[in-house]
This record gives structure tokens, C-alpha cells and sequence, in this order.
């Protein structure tokens, strides 16, 4: 009896939903929206390295300039901001069709120094997403070690990642939270039978913006404060 409440409590762990998705359904926003919301971050970020204008060239001779180093530029972001950005630019490396209808919702909050991301999916209808392969790989192996294959489940990320080749790259020290329950990649990895580096590479967010090359990320004050160059 005591091992059949254990398997149930860790069971309803497992597939708790984040408070946050029941308050999305009250009022869901479209993909439509979440894209003019992303847009509309990209021209923030363009106004302001425009209010940002790169130093003059200082001439040593007419015919040769001396080069000049660009300005570093700074944008402070919401943390529905930096969803917003995220999603879109999920949905760009597929064509920009939007979320699959796997994926009930997406959401990526800033707390003290640490990002968390991650989205309630529809595990009937992952198989059949468009994701991603890699990330849907990860995915269903996760899923498939958890008796949970009609329900809805929460997957998220948490920690403090960097900038690097244009996406966010978590370290060693994230960590993987399927619904109430978190792991470490050490952890995931040993679960599914793979290489931690495998798991790490697949949880990289891409974050290449029009206007401006990202070269670090910050938390501060509930927002993701972006240090890069102008393009």
C-alpha cells in the first residue's frame, strides 16, 4: 500500500501543471499576437541603438579613417518580453508556423539571477509536432520514461545561461523540471541512456536578433538586460 501512495504522489508530481497555464486559459493569447508582440520587440531594440549613435570617425589622414569600435548597446527586457522574442524565434527556424499543436503554452520568467523556460505540451500529440528533431527527441525519451502518454506535462528549464553563436546556452548546473519534479542534466542524461553534452546541446535557445549581434545576457530586476553591437 505505502508503495502504491509513493508511485501516486510521485506520479501527481510529475504531471502538476504550473499555476501560471491555468491562468493562460482564462485568457489565452494567439500566436498572431505573441509574433506583433516579438516584431515589436525587435523595432524596440533597433529605436534603441538608434538613441545609441556609434562615435564618429576620428581621421588620421583624408584617405584613411581610423576604424572605430562599436558602441556597446544595452536592452532591457520584460520577462514577457523575452518569451515573446523566444517563441518567435522558435517558430522562425520552422518557417514561421507558429508553435505545434503539441505545445499548450510557453512561458519564461526572470527570478534573482536565473531564466526559466519551458512549455505544457500534449503528450498525445508530440509524436507528430514539429518542434524540432532534436528537441522532440529529447522530449519523447523524457516522456516515454514517465507512464503519463495522455495527459498534458509540464518541461521547463532553469538557471543562468550565456550567450553563445547567437543562442542561450545553459550550463551543467541548470536544471530540467518535469512538471513539480527538477533534475540536474547529469540526471536526465543517466535516466535516458545518453551523454550529458547531448542533453545540453539539444536545450540551447536560439536568440539572434536584425539589428543587433547579442553578445551577453544579464538578470536584473526581474528583467534580461542584452549587451551586444550593432549590426
Amino acid at each position: 500500500m505505502a508503495a502504491v501512495s509513493g508511485g501516486y504522489y510521485f506520479w501527481r508530481q510529475f504531471t502538476q501543471l504550473p499555476d501560471w497555464y491555468a491562468e493562460e486559459q482564462s485568457s489565452p493569447r494567439t500566436y498572431t499576437q505573441i509574433q506583433e508582440s516579438g516584431a515589436a520587440i525587435e523595432r524596440k531594440i533597433a529605436a534603441q541603438i538608434q538613441t545609441n549613435p556609434q562615435p564618429a570617425s576620428t581621421n588620421i589622414t583624408p584617405n584613411f579613417p581610423e576604424p572605430q569600435p562599436s558602441k556597446p548597446v544595452q536592452v532591457a527586457l520584460s520577462s514577457q518580453e523575452l518569451n515573446d522574442l523566444l517563441v518567435t524565434k522558435i517558430t522562425e527556424k520552422s518557417g514561421g508556423k507558429g508553435l505545434p499543436n503539441s505545445v499548450k503554452g510557453f512561458q519564461t520568467s526572470v527570478k534573482n539571477d536565473q531564466l526559466k523556460t519551458g512549455a505544457v505540451v500534449d503528450i498525445k500529440e508530440l509524436q507528430n509536432s514539429g518542434i524540432g528533431s532534436q528537441h522532440q527527441a529529447l522530449l519523447t525519451q523524457i516522456t516515454e520514461k514517465i507512464p503519463m502518454s495522455d495527459r498534458k506535462v509540464y518541461i521547463g528549464i532553469e538557471g543562468k545561461p550565456e550567450i553563445q553563436n547567437g543562442k542561450l546556452h545553459f550550463d551543467q548546473n541548470a536544471k530540467i523540471q518535469v512538471g513539480n519534479m527538477s533534475f540536474t542534466i547529469t540526471e536526465v542524461a543517466n535516466r535516458l541512456g545518453v551523454s550529458p553534452q547531448k542533453v545540453q546541446d539539444q536545450l540551447n535557445l536560439e536568440l539572434k536578433l536584425r539589428s543587433l549581434t547579442v553578445k551577453d545576457i544579464n538578470f536584473q530586476d526581474g528583467n534580461a538586460v542584452l549587451s551586444g553591437a550593432a549590426k
